[in-house]
């Protein structure tokens, strides 16, 4: 309640402006995402449980978000330093290491963003992979960021379990 009300005051007044850009930011985003306004989008960078990329593309849809889907550079910059500022740097291996699925998926043979409340299923255009990536087409078939490989894209089979990142558009 209090937190409302500070919120109401400083939009009134108009005079703190840390704590409007605050305000406004709990305002335009769900619990626990974050927003960015140069990229339009809410994220929510979970690493409570690490699931399935299956599992976690209906939690993200439970939240009327998409698995993240990352389009140019500049998003995946963002990516990368919110990622490193919870702590996780990499490490050599997916399964045990700082990795985290991401919404793309080998899709009518072709790579995809896969959709849901956000977005509609569209090609992966923007795609920084990883040196020799993809491969083994026949089992891995989603997309990681591969904390090994500073945050480049790896494909992965999505019956591991690793964390994950939920994106929602601001309209």
């Amino acid at each position: 309640m209090t937190r409302i009300l500070l919120c109401v005051a400083v939009i009134i007044l108009g005079t703190v402006q840390g704590a409007q850009d605050t305000c406004n930011r709990r305002s335009v985003c769900p619990l626990n995402f974050i927003y960015n306004p140069d990229l339009g989008s809410c994220y929510n960078f979970v690493t409570s449980d690490k699931i399935t990329w299956y599992d976690a593309l209906s939690v993200c849809s439970m939240m009327d978000a998409n698995l993240a889907a990352i389009e140019t550079q500049a998003e995946l910059d963002y990516l990368r330093r919110e990622i490193k500022g919870r702590g996780f740097v990499g490490n050599s291996h997916p399964v045990d290491g700082d990795t985290f699925f991401v919404g793309g998926i080998l899709f009518n043979g072709g790579w995809q963003w896969i959709g849901g409340p956000s977005w509609k299923t569209k090609p992966i255009s923007f795609a920084p992979w990883r040196p020799n990536q993809p491969n083994a087409l026949n089992v891995q078939k989603c997309v990681i960021l591969y904390g090994g490989d500073d945050f480049l894209f790896h494909n992965w089979n999505c019956d591991y379990k690793l964390y994950y990142i939920c994106e929602m558009k601001v309209q």
